[in-house]
């Protein structure tokens, strides 16, 4: 491609960039006269290009389901996931995006083809992307955590309750024991611990804690105590009950994965191992005949 294509591109990338900014609209304004007042942060490029990449971040969570997708991202962590957070979380994946835009465009003025051309948009897209694809990651780590030692969390706290803790006393100290072992089963139980301490309500808190964590068992665990509560049976006993099922659950998943395991291991073996044994096996018998046609 000829090299005046490349002021071209770097145009249109900036025209872009100036029409979202002259579509933003006057509450961006009104914003940041409330905050000439208070006290900002002096020496972070990122504090300085905040204000100005913030339009910009509201078109780009304008639409509900990107909007829905980081909330939840951010819910299902623990972290704050208000509108502000949102749109700061936003903020921030624009901004490196920006620094990667500006770095290619360097790289392209140096050399314009299009190799560098392909290479710069897989950097921006992959710099866009890449917070996205971390928190997923993160998140599916923490549900496989959690989905793993969830049992165990609920054996032990079946015996705390058995033993004269109450349900809260009992959450609480399923949270300290599990510290060193799942820090994903401690880390909720623990903000379970707290959101109910906090005064809110044991069933909200409970849902929230579904929220945070995709698992049909703790949905069920969640449900069971809520219905305790309401009708006011024994929890030890729901406990037990539940506890056996989950024992059961985790059996038959271990078994699952021992069948499915034969399975798995076909491709492996017919790549690599018996290759190997035919070479063993036929390699006398074809030093034979390779003998007899000589002679």
């Amino acid at each position: 491609m000829p090299p005046e294509i490349l002021p071209i591109i770097i145009g249109l990338y900036f025209g872009y960039v100036v029409y979202v900014f002259s579509q933003s609209d006057d509450n961006f304004v009104r914003e940041r006269l409330k905050k000439t007042g208070g006290k900002k942060k002096k020496g972070s490029i990122y504090t300085f290009f905040a204000d100005y990449l913030r339009p910009y971040s509201k078109k780009s969570i304008s639409n509900k389901v990107t909007k829905n997708k980081i909330h939840n991202m951010l819910l299902s962590l623990g972290l704050a996931s208000g509108d502000d957070d949102v749109l700061e979380f936003e903020n921030k994946r624009l901004f490196s995006l920006l620094i990667a835009v500006i770095f290619c465009a360097i790289v392209l003025f140096l050399s314009f083809n299009m190799t560098s051309v392909s290479c710069a948009l897989l950097i921006c897209y992959m710099t866009y992307k890449y917070p996205e694809y971390r928190l997923l990651g993160i998140i599916k780590k923490k549900q496989k955590e959690f989905i793993r030692f969830f049992p165990d969390a609920v054996d032990l706290l079946s015996v705390c309750v058995e033993a004269g803790l109450g349900i809260d006393g009992a959450i609480e100290r399923v949270a300290q024991e599990f510290s060193g072992l799942s820090k994903a089963v401690s880390a909720e139980f623990t903000r379970l611990s707290k959101d109910v301490m906090s005064g809110l309500a044991r069933e909200e808190a409970l849902k929230n804690m579904t929220k945070r964590v995709n698992s049909q068992d703790l949905q069920s665990f969640c449900a069971m105590l809520v219905q305790s509560e309401k009708m006011g049976t024994s929890v030890a006993q729901s406990l037990r009950v539940y506890c056996d099922t989950l024992r059961t659950r985790k059996k038959q998943r271990i078994e699952e994965l021992v069948q499915s395991a034969s399975a798995k291991m076909t491709i492996p073996m017919i790549l690599f191992l018996l290759p190997a044994l035919f070479i063993v096996i036929l390699y006398p018998a074809v030093i034979k005949i390779m003998e007899n046609m000589a002679g």
